[in-house]
Formats: structure tokens, sequence, C-alpha cells
């Protein structure tokens, strides 16, 4: 009984330690992705971008490492930001999120950038989108393919 609870209490130990060795990164469970959308371009287009709202709930930071989509051959996460008064895409590596915070990825701003596709994606259809994090875990929703921002149903974002 004794040698049972003390192997009990090394392999606690032993877990614990593991665990404290680990880097702090936010789990899948403490992320979401809300209103996952690709733009629907003409089918002359080569590429086509992909946009979402992450968000961590966790007390450590999600980092955004990759991303895939469904008929997409390559997927970058991209910025827009300016260089020498001209706004130019550039590819990040990575893309952090706070805990308790937001990142919206919207035209005009950061988004992925869908390359080597099968076909352009129609309005109506949708696409799986995975993003995968330094952790290793992989976050996965079906985005829907739209012209624009704002879907035909929307009736949010009105303005008067």
């Amino acid at each position: 009984m004794v040698s049972f609870g003390v192997t009990v209490l090394f392999r606690t130990r032993v877990f614990a330690a593991v665990l404290a060795a680990l880097p702090l990164v936010a789990t899948a469970s403490s992320l979401t992705i809300d209103d996952a959308w690709v733009r629907a371009l003409p089918p002359v287009q080569k590429t086509t971008a992909a946009y979402l709202s992450l968000s961590n709930s966790g007390s450590e930071p999600a980092e955004v490492v990759a991303a895939t989509v469904s008929g997409a051959g390559k997927v970058e996460i991209h910025t827009t930001a300016e260089v020498d008064g001209l706004l130019r895409m550039m590819e990040l590596t990575t893309l952090t999120v706070a805990p308790g915070d937001t990142v919206a990825l919207a035209p005009g701003g950061t988004h992925l950038m869908l390359f080597d596709l099968e076909a352009m994606p129609q309005p109506g259809q949708t696409r799986t989108l995975c993003l995968t994090f330094a952790s290793g875990e992989e976050l996965c929703t079906e985005a829907e393919v739209r012209k624009s921002a704002a879907s035909a149903g929307d009736h949010h974002h009105h303005h008067h």
C-alpha cells in the first residue's frame, strides 16, 4: 500500500515537472474562430483571401504559425503596412493573439492569402479553414464563400 502511494506521488511530481518545463501557450479550447469567410473573385484571378476573428479566452498568448484552406495549395498570413508612403502586403511568420484579446483578419489589414487554387471558390460554397498554433494544436471551422464582408442576409452593417 505504501509503495503504491509513493509511486503515485512520484508520478504526479514528474508530471508536474514536465508540465512546468513546457512553454506556456494557449490551448485550442481557449480559442474561437468567428465569422470566417473566403472572398469570391472572378475565375481569372489566381489568388484570393480569407478573413476571420480569432479570440483567445485563455491566460496565455496564442501563436498562429500556419493555416490551410480546402481547395488552396498554399496559405500565407499577410498584413498590409505602409512602406515609403505605399501600402504593401507582407507575409507574417506568426500571428499572436494576446490573452483575452480578439484579432480580426479583415480586408485592408491582416488576412490569409490563398494560393494555388484548384478553382476560384464561388458564393454559397464553404471551405474548411484550419489554423495551426505553435503548440502544434489545430483549430478548424467552415468558412462561407462570399463576395464581400457583409453577407446578403446581414442587416447589421447598414450605415444611415
